[in-house]
């Protein structure tokens, strides 16, 4: 299992994300071991967390339903940080020729089609890409046990996302408490079940936004 706490990387938001919940790269990827599920990697990752719905709102830079159109799936170098504390950089201390030695990680990548903004600059119409950790590469599955992959499948998504910068992608400011599904009839329900329950509808989400935002 590798372990991720303050793991950084240029330009990457889901990266970006980590670091900022504290989180730390680990070992080299690891095959699971017993599991009977060869070529599968686990990843285990800490997540800022939210007491309410109203904080991940209040908290989000973008709000938007939409679909996925379209996914990739890619290796990220980390950034290389050598300074700072032990306990939450498991690169301070080394030389940089080390710490350079840290293997990339997995993400994958969606592209998703906004059909309505709840909070944010991005338009409905325009299409924005979501970052997530784990994917499929290489005949090797990475897998991160709080993280639902965005599904190409026409299901309507609301996407409480982190915006690091036009160079960029998006990420879930936690990918549970972030996540949720919209229904035909606007009915918004979360995709995981760390998830708030109490999302209620579309409209009534984006009345949230202006409250409490």
């Amino acid at each position: 299992m590798i372990k991720l706490r303050r793991l950084t990387a240029g330009g990457c938001a889901v990266l970006v994300a980590l670091a900022a919940s504290g989180c730390s790269a680990g070992d080299p990827a690891e095959t699971e071991t017993g599991s009977g599920k060869p070529g599968v990697v686990a990843y285990e990752a800490d997540y800022p967390a939210f007491d309410s719905l109203d904080a991940v709102v209040k908290e989000a830079d973008t709000i938007v339903k939409g679909t996925v159109v379209g996914s990739k799936v890619e290796e990220l170098m980390p950034e290389v940080s050598t300074g700072g504390d032990p306990l939450t950089n498991p690169q301070a201390g080394l030389s940089e020729e080390e710490a350079r030695e840290v293997e990339p990680v997995v993400i994958t990548v969606s592209t998703v089609k906004v059909s309505e903004v709840l909070a944010g600059d991005v338009k409905a119409g325009d299409t924005v890409e979501v970052s997530q950790l784990g994917g499929t590469l290489d005949g090797t599955t990475y897998r991160e046990e709080h993280t639902t992959t965005l599904a190409e499948d026409g299901t309507q998504y609301l996407l409480m996302l982190a915006d690091h910068g036009d160079s960029s992608p998006y990420d879930l400011l936690n990918p549970e408490q972030a996540l949720y599904t919209v229904g035909t009839d606007g009915t918004v329900q979360p995709a995981a079940d760390g998830g708030f329950g109490e999302a209620g509808t579309i409209a009534g989400l984006k009345d949230r936004a202006a409250r409490v935002r």
